[in-house]
């Protein structure tokens, strides 16, 4: 079986979009599915194919946008304009291309905006069935805007099989296909054993956590070093990490300078995943303060390193934490709950009493890389021509 992958974030030396993909293409390729993916050049502006492995190529299509978001530039409107009818044209042109020589029995669209959308014009012009999986800011945040809204449910009541990686975001993508199903399949990925010269510091007697994800807005990274300001006018000797790059890099570090945190929040930057390992293993806690969210890549990993949770009642999140007695749940955009939460959990016997292992490993199996594969794989197998 063949299936044309679009994406509009797929991993790098530079990003971190799309981390749970190469596994899944792998779960696949096992499967009996070859995988070509389609997603734009955000290193260059020249139109790219080559071979990633046995049963993988991909194609960057060229778009001159590089690595800005499209809903950032949708904001920009006329200015933005431009490069949001390039990223369509280009990629449509270069999916055609490679529907017509390499003939692909499906295509899946990872977010339904915008790779949905390319997806949707492709299939309309081939008679290629498409699928689609929601994957959160596509539905949350995009679906939110009245210009994007009708796009996203064109694209949601077309699609031959609906997914989407979280149980609320399910509901959600289908209300936005009229009452279509839509099946959960969960993105994982396992974290490889690559390392960078990153060592953490000496925490001997400090309260330690961190955090991870994109440096952006909707992760809510501000809303945890406010509340890192609290526990410092406790007294509580801590140590937060935060891993990521990001557009809000500055205004973070800024923020943390303000706030006389330099020594007590790290700004890692992008850690190798062997980096990411050892400092899960290392903290006491894992903190997700995101204000928008479904089941991120994060919750999965920190459940796999068996750690108590912070995250706020966004998405899946709350509801997960609870039901597998995690850890704490916290209100969005709330840095007095988040201290609250963080100094209940800087108490050992409290972390403690968080841990069962059976609860873990319940979890870890739903949220699973081969999980999500194989619920795609299930209903996809029979579109085969």
């Amino acid at each position: 079986m063949k299936m044309l992958l679009i994406t509009s974030g797929f991993p790098s030396d530079k990003g971190m979009g799309g981390m749970f993909i190469p596994d899944t293409i792998r779960l696949w390729n096992k499967l009996g599915i070859d995988v070509h993916v389609l997603t734009q050049n955000c290193d260059g502006s020249d139109s790219i194919t080559k071979t990633l492995w046995n049963g993988c190529s991909i194609t960057y299509f060229s778009w001159h946008g590089r690595d800005i978001p499209l809903v950032e530039l949708m904001k920009r409107r006329i200015f933005g304009i431009p490069l949001v009818l390039q990223y369509f044209i280009n990629g449509y042109l270069s999916g055609k291309t490679i529907c017509r020589h390499w003939h692909p029995d499906i295509i899946l669209a990872e977010w339904l905006i915008p790779s949905g959308l390319i997806a949707a014009i492709i299939s309309k012009f081939t008679k290629i069935p498409y699928c689609c999986r929601g994957l959160g800011s596509d539905i949350y945040l995009s679906s939110k805007n009245s210009l994007i809204r009708p796009f996203i449910k064109y694209v949601a009541r077309n699609s031959t099989y609906l997914f989407a990686d979280g149980f609320d975001l399910c509901r959600e993508t289908s209300a936005l296909a009229d009452g279509k199903e839509c099946y959960f399949a969960a993105t994982s990925r396992k974290l490889e054993n690559k390392k960078s010269d990153f060592i953490h510091l000496d925490d001997t007697g400090f309260f330690t956590f961190c955090s991870l994800g994109r440096l952006n807005q909707v992760k809510g990274f501000d809303f945890l070093i406010k509340a890192c300001s609290l526990l410092e006018n406790k007294n509580i000797n801590f140590r937060c990490y935060i891993v990521g790059e990001g557009e809000e890099k500055e205004e973070l570090k800024y923020l943390i300078n303000s706030l006389a945190l330099n020594k007590k929040v790290i700004l890692t930057g992008r850690l190798e995943d062997g980096d990411v390992s050892d400092l899960f293993h290392h903290v006491d806690c894992i903190v997700i303060p995101s204000l928008s969210e479904s089941i991120p890549l994060v919750l999965s990993e920190g459940v796999n390193a068996n750690k108590p949770l912070i995250v706020t009642n966004v998405g899946d999140m709350g509801y997960l934490a609870e039901k597998y007695k995690l850890g704490y749940v916290v209100k969005k955009e709330n840095h007095h709950d988040l201290a609250k939460a963080l100094i209940k959990m800087s108490n050992a016997k409290t972390r403690a009493s968080f841990y069962d292992k059976h609860n873990y490993d319940e979890l870890s199996s739903i949220l699973s890389p081969d999980s999500g594969a194989r619920a795609i794989y299930e209903k996809i197998k029979g579109l085969k021509n």
